[in-house]
């Protein structure tokens, strides 16, 4: 298991050796293959996931009950359905491997433990949530504008490890692009 996590919850704040022992340990490692299923709309949240690897994909249903790609999480970030987890709803959004993807996996009662172990960790996780919300919020409010070609321009520009290992369809998803129209733009873009 990769001691990631810790040093990732360091780089927002000072960590001391027992409590990122205690955060360590209250891991387990899980893995994912390209398109399996983490979590599906409509369950509870019950996990923070940590990616140590690969790349996870946020999705959402249309009207039609369509399943599209709303944001992709990258590695060495956290995703998980907080608002489900603290209100105990069903979660809107499902999360799906879009790579072969290895998680640092922290189940709902273990992190409400070490929340009261460590009252700061709350904190921390809701601000990087928050955080990374915001990052999520701006980065889709810049592929709602403009032609295909400029969407996956900027996509390729902001997102370039997503690029290279998502699949297609993923993508064109993501971008709101038809595939056939991202194939055709990819070709005239090597």
């Amino acid at each position: 298991m990769s001691k990631n996590i810790v040093d990732y919850l360091r780089a927002f704040r000072h960590i001391n050796k027992k409590d990122a022992d205690k955060v360590f340990d209250a891991c387990r490692q899980s893995s994912f293959k390209r398109g399996e299923w983490i979590f599906r709309a409509g369950m509870l949240g019950n996990k923070l996931y940590y990616i140590d690897k690969g790349i996870l994909k946020i999705t959402s249903s249309d009207e039609q009950g369509n399943d599209f790609t709303y944001f992709f999480m990258k590695e060495n970030q956290f995703m998980g359905f907080l608002y489900s987890m603290y209100g105990n709803v069903p979660a809107q959004q499902g999360l799906q491997a879009a790579t072969d993807v290895e998680l640092s996996v922290i189940e709902k009662d273990t992190l409400f433990s070490l929340y009261e172990e460590l009252p700061y960790l709350k904190e921390l996780i809701d601000l990087i949530a928050h955080l990374s919300m915001s990052e999520m919020i701006h980065m889709k409010n810049n592929y709602i504008v403009g032609t295909a070609s400029e969407k996956y321009k900027l996509f390729l520009k902001r997102q370039p490890e997503i690029a290279l290992h998502a699949m297609q369809i993923d993508i064109a998803s993501y971008l709101s692009i038809a595939p056939q129209s991202l194939s055709r733009i990819r070709k005239k873009i090597r």
